[in-house]
């Protein structure tokens, strides 16, 4: 099931681009790396000890988490390989661990081997004894780590001697001593990065063994069952009681979502939100947590609870499936609620959720529809007939829609239409007539339900996360801005007062290929050509349609000519486009004088 570390660190090497730093001023120090820590290989035979692989990934993803460096978090790992469609129970081939770089947008990348070796017991049992199945306790794990500087395609190091010494961290221990082990580790490598920390290795180890021992191997065995396995919440359960029993009746909130989760997904919400309602705002899961700890309160009917649990969240957290469910949450309790006062106050709070959706998710059905819902609750039918022109377009099958389309359009007085839109609502509305005998007697909606998302979009969580992180370092600019004003220096001639933004973008954004792209551009004005292709070859490693890179790296070999290479970006790029009018130009150079 495991491929081998080792072979990822061979390959690794060669297969990124050997380039120089792109920029004077591209520091390789703090502030400037977003990492990713793969799971660790088990090299020994000893396949029970598997789990242990991914704590380093999840542990130590945790402990680099600090001020100037974004850590791709274990959620949004998980998230990269699945839109990858790489199954998590492999460690990565080579040119996927690539792509699973690449699409995080990872300038670092933390590997790993370990081994687990057990004690021979000396009992008079002999070898009897040595079949029986070991405790941790008695296990030793002993490993080897290195960080790969994605963009330079080298292993993390520092000059000695005037060369290039790689660094390669080697650590063991009692494996009940995995944590202290993974706090040591992470502290390595951060003061390999950075000498300058604030921290000691003392606090960091102090950080990684916050969670007892028992719990943290409970929680770590657990989540790596699958979501529907019962054994999955009997090891989530002993987490949290060992926990509680070291900490005097403390939550593990780690352990709580994950039983929150595994709940929800049975279908049994009172138990989901017993656990999901545990997490604390500092905890890192509480915003799915509170979401879904509303989307349970509603499926249960308990309105109040769900608003308690949205609304305050949709401040902290402003996501669009925060805002819909807040949204549709509200108009359902305004229709319930006897008090015309509450019930103005509430489809107010929900319109209000549900065009700050809608205008920021123009083309979402759902959001849409539950906006022309909250519209026609309001009296604004020529605007709900608007909102549901989009939801019906994107689903041409959507009686509930079509229904609430004919009767906006019929206040309207327009009949001709609304006859229409009635017809397709008989059509795919199997409850049609139950619909049209309530509007017939009341005039009212009562069968048409505010649609609730069930799904929280865990990347959309964690793209705001760093956002925020960014900010809280200082980093308030966002990259557009700073390149836009870098190509303005650039376009003035104002090379040197251009880098300096160039550093800032990555500084904010480490995998930006344009920044390198600008970056060759004015090193190859300057005459530095080494720098120019440097900074060029690492745009196209981030980018590698940038066409504009392919081209100007086949004019610089042009001009060392260097026609080989001159001719392989002039084909590249020609594979590209083969209608830019650069890039047929630089073929023909390139081809000129060729028999």
């Amino acid at each position: 099931m495991n491929s081998s570390i080792a072979t990822l660190r061979n390959w690794l090497l060669p297969a990124l681009f050997l380039v120089v730093v792109a920029l004077p001023c591209f520091a390789q120090g703090a502030g400037a790396d977003v990492v990713m820590v793969l799971p660790f290989e088990n090299t020994s035979n000893r396949p029970e000890y598997n789990w242990v692989g991914e704590s380093f990934a999840d542990s130590i993803s945790e402990l680099l988490n600090k001020p100037g460096l974004l850590v791709v978090t274990s959620d949004e790992r998980q998230s990269v390989y699945q839109r990858l469609r790489v199954p998590q129970t492999v460690l990565p081939s080579r040119a996927t661990a690539i792509k699973l770089a690449r699409e995080a947008k990872a300038s670092m990348i933390v590997i790993g081997t370990y081994s687990v070796t057990l004690a021979e017991a000396e009992t008079r049992e002999g070898e009897a004894e040595k079949d029986k199945d070991k405790s941790s306790g008695e296990a030793y794990v002993q490993l080897t780590a290195r960080v790969i500087r994605v963009n330079e395609g080298r292993t993390l190091g520092e000059v000695f001697d005037g060369s290039w010494a790689t660094r390669q961290f080697d650590l063991g221990g009692l494996l009940t001593t995995l944590q202290n082990i993974q706090g040591r580790l992470a502290y390595q490598i951060l003061y390999q990065r950075d000498k300058a920390l604030p921290f000691s290795q003392n606090q960091l180890v102090q950080e990684a063994t916050k969670v007892p021992q028992r719990a943290f191997e409970a929680y770590v065995k657990g989540v790596q069952l699958s979501d529907r396995d019962e054994k999955r919440s009997n090891y989530l359960k002993n987490a949290m009681r060992y926990f509680a029993e070291a900490n005097g009746g403390a939550i593990y909130p780690q352990a709580a979502f994950e039983l929150g989760r595994f709940y929800m997904l049975e279908g049994k919400w009172k138990e989901a939100t017993e656990y999901l309602t545990k997490l604390e705002k500092k905890d890192p899961h509480y915003a799915e947590a509170a979401f879904y700890a509303g989307l349970g309160y509603a499926k249960m009917g308990d309105l109040g609870h769900a608003l308690a649990a949205l609304v305050p969240l949709s401040a902290e957290v402003p996501l669009i499936g925060i805002y819909n469910n807040a949204g549709a949450v509200a108009i359902q309790a305004s229709r319930e609620e006897k008090k015309e006062e509450e019930r103005v106050r509430l489809l107010t709070q929900g319109t209000s959720f549900l065009a700050r959706a809608a205008e920021s998710a123009p083309d979402d059905p759902m959001v849409h529809f539950n906006y022309a819902l909250a519209l026609f609750l309001s009296g604004k039918y020529a605007e709900a007939a608007d909102q549901l022109k989009p939801v019906i377009t994107a689903d041409p099958r959507d009686g509930q829609a079509y229904f609430l389309y004919a009767k906006a359009l019929e206040k309207i007085g327009k009949s001709e239409t609304a006859t229409a839109a009635d017809d397709q609502a008989r059509r795919f509305l199997p409850t049609y007539a139950k619909f049209q005998t309530q509007w017939q007697k009341s005039q009212t909606l009562s069968g048409v339900s505010p649609r609730m998302r069930d799904v929280l979009n865990r990347d959309d969580v964690s793209d705001l996360v760093r956002r925020n992180a960014m900010a809280a370092s200082g980093n308030t600019s966002g990259t557009e801005d700073l390149l836009a004003k870098a190509r303005e220096l650039y376009q003035a001639g104002r090379d040197e007062e251009a880098l300096p933004e160039l550093h800032r973008v990555v500084m904010l954004e480490p995998t930006n290929a344009e920044a390198y792209l600008l970056s060759g551009r004015i090193n190859q004005r300057r005459g530095d050509q080494e720098a120019a292709i440097a900074a060029l070859k690492t745009a196209i490693f981030w980018d590698p349609k940038l066409i504009d890179a392919h081209i100007l790296l086949g004019r610089i070999f042009l001009e060392r000519g260097d026609r080989s290479e001159a001719t392989k970006y002039a084909s590249s790029a020609m594979t590209i486009d083969p209608n830019n009018q650069e890039a047929i130009g630089l073929q023909r150079q390139v081809t000129m004088g060729k028999n």
